[in-house]
């Protein structure tokens, strides 16, 4: 206990979160397991006076944009925010994510105490469906068996409860902002271990996570690529390209990534609407050619 009591007076841990259109219930749950500590947020675009009302229980830092310019400058400005002001970590969230009270602190003087020995890049949490909802867990790319330690070390992490090491953050590099929104965790844990600094599990550690969205019992087994947006599936299939042509991106993962991009394909080739597959198509050429940034205004 002493000891991790002292590794919480050496860390200087805050919280950053990216908001588009929340939702103002989530966002003050989020807040009160906040209470009190540091939360950069990034609006990214205009927030309602409602959704910021909500926030007040954390100690907030806004930053804001008058348009929407992308997941990755979002999680750049937190984190850069975070260290000017001379924090030594950061637990991004999602911005329905909601923390436990502890978990901040907890995260904290976990990585502080594997630091000593490990370059630590991220330590997150197990991330768990919430309790209301149909939500799918999560499939974590594992690099590896579990230590003796009990940390599993991954590829990479999902944003949502992942606490990013300062110093790992400027030796690796900001976040892919060309990637706009999708597969910027990946890309970024990728990158993290080609320059020595690695991802790990804490399963002791567990959050609540709604990953992708939340479906009616009737709709359960429906492929999630049939429900998302043409949007989404646009960036989807072109970050999955872009990633692949990354020399930092191990053969095995470009291998299974685009394995099942062409399932993907498959399904919404066969069973999805009326030229739903084109944004697919059309993510796939720009991410061929290197076209990254926004999406087309066509897509949107």
């Amino acid at each position: 206990m002493a000891a991790a009591e002292t590794n919480l007076h050496r860390a200087r841990a805050c919280a950053g979160v990216v908001l588009y259109k929340p939702d103002p219930v989530l966002l003050r749950r989020q807040a009160e397991a906040l209470r009190g500590q540091r939360l950069f947020a990034f609006a990214n675009g205009p927030v309602d006076a409602e959704a910021l009302a909500a926030l007040a229980p954390a100690d907030l830092r806004l930053i804001e944009s008058a348009e929407n310019i992308g997941l990755g400058r979002g999680l750049n400005a937190v984190t850069e925010a975070a260290l000017a002001e001379g924090f030594s970590h950061i637990m991004l969230l999602d911005q329905d994510s909601e923390p436990p009270p502890d978990m901040l602190d907890r995260l904290a003087a976990r990585s502080l105490e594997l630091e000593q020995r490990d370059k630590i890049a991220i330590l997150a949490p197990l991330l768990v469906p919430p309790a209301e909802g149909f939500y799918k867990p999560i499939r974590y790319e594992r690099r590896g068996p579990a230590r003796r330690d009990d940390l599993t070390p991954l590829d990479f992490a999902p944003t949502s409860g992942s606490l990013i090491n300062l110093e790992a953050y400027a030796a690796v590099g900001p976040f892919r902002e060309d990637f706009f929104i999708a597969g910027i965790d990946v890309e970024w844990g990728f990158r993290a271990w080609g320059r020595g600094w690695g991802t790990y599990l804490a399963p002791e550690l567990v959050m609540p996570h709604r990953w992708g969205e939340a479906v009616s019992a009737e709709e359960l087994g429906k492929p999630q690529i049939l429900r998302h947006s043409s949007l989404r599936n646009y960036y989807y299939a072109r970050n999955v390209i872009a990633t692949a042509r990354l020399s930092h991106v191990p053969f095995r993962w470009r291998v299974k990534s685009c394995a099942a991009l062409a399932a993907q394909i498959a399904i919404l080739a066969t069973k999805g609407r009326k030229h739903s597959w084109h944004p697919i198509q059309a993510g796939l050429l720009d991410g061929l050619r290197g076209k990254l940034g926004p999406a087309p205004d066509t897509m949107k």
